[in-house]
């Protein structure tokens, strides 16, 4: 571990401190931990293994992990030496909360990805690392029909309105300082997406090297299965065609803003086919 604690503050010093170069900020369960392996065996290349939480947690909390800002940035400066090119963090909770993208807008020239998943799969990854119950999964898109409903719960959810997300990030980041990768595309074809993020680093392109990427790189923070069985948990049918149509009017916008469809995510209508072909 490389241990989350900066420098103190020093008044008056902010503005000469720059930061990370780069901020990984979502989603959640869309293979941002894979992805911070790769980037850490690049030798250009440097983040911590842990999420920082700095932007999504009070000035006062007890859990901040660092004083200041000036802090933070000074963090990140100390890791600029030998071939280091471009230093960065993970924190995948940034992308849904509006406080945090604002506060990450205000880093000088700091560049930003975004993963997305199907946000089907991802909530129902999320729900199996959150609740590590599959059996109860279906009952609580059910309640989500009561306002009552608690809002963490809703959030499994409302963490794949990818729309919302990026219609506020990308009115903070011009396009040369965001990448939008989708996360189907990366494991398919690991190599040239990764070519792809060291460009838009501007590191070395070399993910074709299995000591840094390779055609088939590590998969990391695999969800547990209730239970400790070896088989997988099933979504069920009925339950991913919920999940089909109450993210079928966000895709449609999403895709809109990135002028391009998701062919993978499928359809509500695909939702039976789906069912069978991709139920984890």
């Amino acid at each position: 571990m490389d241990g989350l604690s900066g420098p103190r503050d020093e008044k008056g010093r902010e503005d000469i401190a720059q930061g990370p170069n780069f901020i990984i900020v979502g989603a959640m369960k869309a293979g941002t931990e894979s992805i911070v392996g790769c980037l850490r065996n690049h030798p250009e290349i440097w983040m911590p293994e842990e999420e920082t939480h700095y932007f999504d947690r009070s000035r006062r909390s007890p859990k901040r992990p660092f004083p200041s800002d000036y802090a933070y940035k000074r963090y990140f400066d100390l890791k600029r030496a030998g071939d280091v090119k471009a230093v960065g963090e993970k924190t995948p909770v940034y992308m849904h909360l509006p406080s945090a993208i604002n506060r990450i807008s205000h880093l000088k020239d700091v560049k930003i990805i975004v993963v997305l998943r199907d946000p089907v799969e991802r909530a129902w990854s999320h729900w199996k690392y959150w609740k590590r119950d599959p059996d109860k999964f279906l009952s609580i898109l059910e309640e989500l029909k009561d306002i009552k409903s608690k809002p963490s719960r809703k959030n499994v959810l409302r963490r794949g309105f990818y729309d919302e997300h990026m219609t506020r990030i990308k009115a903070l980041f011009p396009s040369n300082r965001l990448l939008t990768l989708i996360a189907e595309r990366v494991w398919a074809d690991p190599v040239s997406h990764y070519n792809q993020i060291f460009k838009f680093l501007g590191v070395s392109q070399i993910a074709g090297d299995p000591k840094v990427v390779g055609p088939k790189p590590k998969k990391r923070n695999v969800s547990p299965v209730p239970g400790g069985s070896k088989a997988k948990a099933k979504l069920s049918a009925e339950a991913r065609g919920t999940l089909q149509r109450i993210y079928h009017p966000h895709n449609r916008i999403l895709f809109d803003l990135l002028g391009y469809s998701i062919s993978e995510w499928g359809s509500p209508q695909e939702s039976m086919v789906l069912g069978l072909r991709h139920a984890e």
